[in-house]
């Protein structure tokens, strides 16, 4: 199961990453707003032009930008390995087959079509292009639904991965029943070779994340754009990250150290990120580029062990109704907002506003409207629900009442 679908109940099940006692609604509902936060930033930042870019503009949201993308998408793939490492162990494989692509497939599909859609008409409109021949060809891109294609796609490779295994090691009942296998049979004798640390989590999954990209440009074909515009090195880019909630849903003490990386690094780690991001591509030197794209890597998994790990310890976010509808809307949330920043900032470039008074007017307007969206046009309606949320109705007797507040 993926962080952009799972249920409250399935967040709340125990077993996901127990250990490192996650609130996983919460941070997953706040990494979906700060999605709204991120993009309305970038129609003020000074280092480029982005969709939209107002005459208004300041450093301080490229700051923002910079920080927030350090953290936000790998804390998603994180995340969505945690939950789909224990979806792996409740569902048989062609249910959870059939599971990720409703709940991934059907709302990219959708959304590309509907929203990307009327997202390229509105701009070829403010630019004075023709807005049906935008349309044309089925050519919209997928802008910020890249996430949920790379990720559909991971959840494919994992469930191929799984079924090969499955069948390999099918036996007999009492093999079977053994336990999860080869891979968390070397998990849990990896595990007590020593005390975990944070800095040796990060320098882990930076080393191996950096292996699997330069395996991936060996290849010739790491950067051919394949459908959706998929490339196997953004591919490799964010694998590391959700194969590491696939393997640390088992060794939920390496979770909680890495989890615990110290706030303050946050700042440090982003700066980092940004300037290995920029350099990679700059450096003339192929040995320089290649020592910038791994402080990038390590200044990523620093970063998303220090907000992740503050994010799901955070006991004083919102609560009562606010904090159930930014839980239940967040994938709602996530697939709207990005049409509602761009129609919203061209409704106010004409203004000769500040950027500290459009960038609330903005971000807020599209968290209202959003949850709206969610509550009067999504969830009351079975195909909606279908088109944006990838949910089918339960089977009576799996469908919950109320659930409680817990953590996973």
């Amino acid at each position: 199961m993926d962080v952009s679908t799972a249920s409250t109940r399935e967040a709340h099940r125990p077993g996901i990453a127990g250990a490192a006692d996650l609130d996983l609604d919460r941070t997953r509902a706040t990494l979906m707003v700060l999605g709204i936060a991120l993009h309305t930033a970038d129609v003020f930042i000074t280092s480029g032009d982005w969709l939209v870019a107002d005459s208004h503009r300041s450093a301080f949201f490229d700051a923002l930008v910079a920080l927030i993308h350090s953290f936000r998408v790998p804390g998603f793939f994180l995340l969505s390995g945690l939950l789909f490492a224990g979806s792996l162990r409740r569902h048989a494989t062609p249910d959870l087959l059939v599971r990720q692509l409703l709940r991934l497939g059907v709302p990219l599909l959708s959304c590309w079509l509907l929203l990307n859609g009327a997202q390229q008409a509105l701009l070829a409109w403010q630019r004075g292009a023709d807005p049906w021949a935008a349309l044309d060809g089925l050519s919209a891109p997928v802008f910020h639904l890249w996430f949920l294609r790379d990720l559909l796609v991971l959840n494919l490779l994992v469930l191929a991965a799984w079924a090969i295994a499955q069948g390999r090691h099918r036996r007999a009942t009492r093999t079977a029943a053994r336990g999860p296998g080869r891979f968390a049979a070397w998990l849990a004798r990896a595990g007590d070779a020593g005390p975990a640390h944070w800095l040796s989590v990060a320098l882990a999954g930076a080393l191996l994340g950096h292996a699997l990209i330069l395996a991936v440009r060996l290849t010739g074909i790491a950067y051919e754009a394949g459908p959706g515009d998929l490339t196997l090195f953004n591919l490799a880019f964010y694998a590391p990250l959700f194969l590491a909630g696939l393997a640390l849903w088992h060794r939920p003490v390496w979770l909680r150290a890495w989890l615990s990386t110290p706030l303050w690094l946050l700042p440090v780690a982003a700066f980092a990120a940004n300037w290995g991001d920029a350099a990679s591509a700059t450096l003339p030197h192929p040995l320089a580029r290649e020592a910038a794209l791994a402080v990038e890597l390590l200044g990523i998994w620093i970063a998303t062990g220090a907000a992740v790990g503050a994010l799901g310890r955070w006991r004083t976010g919102p609560r009562g109704w606010l904090g159930r509808m930014l839980a239940e809307a967040s994938y709602t949330i996530f697939l709207v907002h990005h049409l509602l920043v761009v129609a919203l900032a061209l409704l106010l470039l004409p203004l000769d506003w500040p950027a500290a008074v459009k960038f609330p007017i903005i971000a807020l307007a599209t968290l209202a409207l959003s949850l709206a969206i969610h509550r009067w046009l999504v969830r009351p309606f079975a195909l909606m629900r279908l088109l944006f949320n990838g949910r089918t109705p339960a089977p009576q007797g799996e469908r919950p009442v109320t659930p409680a507040p817990g953590r996973a």
